[in-house]
């Protein structure tokens, strides 16, 4: 069973934290100083393969990541809770809630990926493969075209020491190929996406199915030079709109 990262906070509003595809949970650092740790506890994962569980096999899918996200909390002892994830992880939030609806409480997504999958052709999936070799410029490129120098080194540095090449390569499959759209609307939970104004992967354009698919949904945008890491680019206002999200 995957082990839980860091447990902050003592309020009574469970929160289960899941990371994205390019590093682990230290991907919510500068976040998590900002949190209101008298109303919350957060829960941090990391994902098999990852920072505190790198020696375990990564997880097969995104329904895969679900379920180990789920016996997380079972690990906790949390009969219900909410759950807050960023790009990859959104998405594995999505699948928690509509896996197990009765124990999910509200949702919030970062610059999540579509549950319908995003299909890349062959070379375009090979350029993500193979910026395994310079994450910070794939990170910069694609991404998040203004995120500060020291930030970036941050992220890449932390990609180096809590991943390999094999953890990238198959969670790369997992965030691609989700098929789960159509599961959406079992879930009626208040549901939140949230995307940075400047992230050129992740638009309110790319999630409207996404949107669409929500029984109880709405769509919130950090603004300004806000890339696809904006708990790392714009803590203090993301940090907010996921904390009124929260339920």
């Amino acid at each position: 069973m995957s082990a839980i990262a860091a447990i902050e906070g003592s309020g009574d509003h469970r929160t289960l934290v899941l990371h994205g595809w390019a590093l682990d949970s230290s991907v919510w650092l500068t976040a998590r100083a900002r949190t209101d740790q008298s109303r919350f506890t957060y829960a941090y994962l990391d994902f098999p393969g990852y920072g505190v569980n790198r020696p375990e096999a990564p997880a097969d899918g995104i329904d895969g990541m679900a379920v180990v996200a789920l016996d997380a909390a079972d690990q906790l002892g949390w009969s219900t809770f909410s759950v807050l994830g960023h790009s990859m992880g959104g998405t594995t939030a999505l699948r928690v809630a509509t896996l197990a609806p009765e124990r999910v409480t509200s949702v919030v997504a970062l610059t999540p990926v579509s549950p319908a999958g995003t299909p890349l052709d062959e070379a375009t999936y090979g350029s993500f493969a193979g910026a395994w070799a310079d994450p910070g410029a794939a990170i910069r490129g694609a991404l998040a075209p203004y995120i500060d120098e020291t930030d970036l080194k941050n992220l890449v540095d932390r990609n180096r020491s809590t991943m390999d090449q094999a953890t990238w390569e198959s969670y790369l499959k997992n965030w691609t190929s989700p098929d789960f759209l159509d599961r959406m609307g079992t879930y009626e939970g208040p549901t939140t996406l949230i995307v940075g104004e400047s992230d050129p992967f992740v638009t309110a354009e790319y999630l409207g199915d996404t949107l669409a698919a929500l029984k109880n949904g709405n769509l919130k945008t950090v603004r300004g030079k806000t890339g696809h890491y904006p708990m790392v680019e714009n803590a203090p206002e993301t940090v907010a709109l996921s904390e009124q999200s929260l339920y």
